[in-house]
């Protein structure tokens, strides 16, 4: 797999080009600024294309930031299939929402640590690969589970939640909804220290327990990467939503997810975000903003609900 490392600092990227090369990975370009990024993506070439399967770019670049040059390529139709991960120093949730809406599939935190590299580069790649192989997504008939399609979560992938919010988003009215994004917390330590079979595991659980809690007609839920999960509720208000996601991060930390694979202690963190019906066009955005939300509820201790 074939990578390109856009930092403005040598060291960083030079420590984040030994640990993809040590893994198996090919550094095939790296770029101090995004104006170099786009030369070495050739977006000025319409008939060419860098051979490329991932991006990992700085959010903090002089001159074009990382979040619009995320943006700028992620435009490109050649590109529009190619992960770009954000590597940021900043924990403010406004700017991993405007990460995520202009297109990044995840972030990696500085310090950059090596385990939580690989694991997210993982990822991102596994999800495209998987989209890749599968059809378009089809929408869900009101009120019906959506199509399996993940053959060990038994559960729809992240882009029928997509779909759904993007219909919804063209009609003149939507009904309110709140999309919850939720995720173990520690999944890369707890991967390390008992194995991703494990972490898998866990994974099922959350999702059975999640699956188990009483909710309205019309909640769907969906796998978005290896390790989080989406609840798309709809037809519901904020205080009853927030209200709900309160009580399933409580029930997460008394069910003893970790039984089964002999962990203790397991939590779960996450972010929510709601949409009026009056403003079907917000609803694209849900999933930025419930991103954001999980990254500082899982930053703040784990265990706790972020509303964005």
């Amino acid at each position: 797999m074939r990578a390109l490392v856009v930092d403005d600092v040598p060291e960083i990227r030079e420590l984040i080009s030994v640990l993809l090369t040590g893994d198996g990975f090919r550094v095939e370009d790296m770029a101090e600024s995004a104006e170099e990024a786009f030369l070495r993506l050739k977006l000025d070439e319409p008939a060419a294309a860098a051979a490329v399967d991932v991006i990992l770019l700085d959010v903090m670049l002089p001159g074009i930031d990382g979040i619009a040059a995320c943006g700028r390529i992620k435009s490109d139709p050649r590109y529009r299939d190619v992960p770009v991960l954000m590597v940021t120093a900043r924990q403010e949730n406004a700017s991993l929402q405007q990460a995520f809406a202009a297109g990044a599939a995840d972030y990696i935190r500085k310090p950059v640590q090596k385990s939580e590299l690989l694991a997210r580069v993982r990822s991102a790649l596994r999800l495209r690969m998987d989209a890749d192989r599968r059809p378009e997504p089809e929408l869900p008939a009101k009120g019906a589970p959506g199509r399996v399609v993940d053959p060990q979560l038994l559960l729809p992938h992240r882009e029928l939640i997509d779909a759904t919010l993007e219909a919804a988003a063209l009609a003149d009215r939507s009904p309110p909804m709140a999309l919850v994004a939720i995720r173990i917390d520690g999944h890369v330590a707890l991967a390390e220290r008992h194995g991703g079979e494990a972490l898998l595991r866990l994974n099922l659980a959350l999702a059975d327990r999640m699956g188990r809690e009483p909710g309205c007609l019309g909640d769907l839920m969906a796998q978005d990467g290896e390790d989080r999960l989406f609840i798309l509720l709809r037809r519901t208000q904020a205080p009853d939503a927030e209200a709900r996601t309160r009580r399933w991060v409580a029930a997460i930390a008394a069910a003893d997810l970790g039984a089964d694979a002999g962990i203790a202690g397991v939590t779960a963190s996450a972010g929510m975000a709601w949409c009026p019906g009056d403003l079907p066009g917000g609803l694209r955005e849900l999933p930025g903003r419930a991103l954001a939300a999980l990254h500082a509820a899982a930053n703040s201790g784990g265990g706790r609900l972020e509303i964005a």
